[in-house]
């Protein structure tokens, strides 16, 4: 480790523990709560802390105090805090607005330590439906899907899966069959029942009639490349969702 990253990671903890103090309650998750669920390290710029929309003033407040230098980058979904070049994120919804952070989020969470901190991490369920909806040009976390189902499978809470997609089940089915491509001595770590139901809700959609809008869902996973689809036809599938109070 680089003593830049080292400086980084003490930054990190500084803001946990401001929260902390402040009594906000904070969730982590990236690339932190991976290492927690998958036991190995990999390279982040950053540390995520997943809050209420609500409490998003009341984070930025406790950061400021401690130093941090905040904004609201974006009322849908982000904000963020720096101290001394290390970046905290702010995340109070999925960046597509399908998942806003709720009072479930945090009765699903595990408790963990992060750099000496004791903390929550968020749910497996949770971030293998967030990370399912990145799968953008420059970015796709397949395979922190992959690897996170691989760990964590026979312990999931299927049931939850399925209800945080909702109406967006062919995603779940896309990536249960990634994994299931990458991992094919595995398979039995995704539960037949769950398969048998997502290929039974497949087959029912092929054999009906396609529906006559011709919306464009590509911007529910990368908004950048289906831009040109928004502006020709003026519909977004995402919800517009400005979730802080007064925006």
């Amino acid at each position: 480790m680089t003593r830049s990253q080292m400086e980084e990671q003490v930054v990190y903890a500084e803001g946990m523990r401001a929260l902390t103090r402040a009594r906000v309650p904070f969730l982590v998750g990236g690339g932190w709560a991976l290492f927690h669920y998958l036991g190995r390290w990999r390279t982040t710029k950053d540390i995520d802390v997943f809050v209420r929309p609500e409490d998003v003033d009341r984070v930025l407040v406790a950061l400021d105090r401690a130093g941090f230098r905040t904004e609201l980058t974006d009322a849908a979904w982000l904000a963020k805090g720096w101290r001394r070049g290390a970046l905290i994120d702010i995340i109070f919804c999925s960046y597509n607005g399908l998942f806003p952070v709720d009072d479930s989020w945090f009765d699903n969470a595990r408790p963990a330590q992060v750099l000496g901190v004791p903390v929550q991490v968020v749910g497996p369920e949770e971030i293998i439906v967030s990370k399912s909806f990145v799968a953008a040009r420059d970015r796709f976390d397949g395979g922190d899907v992959s690897w996170l189902l691989r760990a964590t499978a026979r312990q999931l809470d299927w049931n939850r899966v399925e209800e945080l997609m909702r109406d967006h089940w062919q995603v779940l089915l896309w990536q249960l069959l990634h994994f299931l491509y990458v991992f094919p001595g595995l398979r039995a770590l995704v539960p037949r029942e769950v398969m048998d139901r997502l290929l039974a809700r497949l087959s029912l959609e092929l054999g009906s009639q396609a529906p006559s809008s011709l919306l464009c869902r590509g911007p529910m996973l990368d908004p950048k490349l289906y831009k040109r689809e928004i502006d020709a036809t003026g519909e977004d599938p995402r919800p517009r969702r400005d979730l802080i109070a007064g925006e």
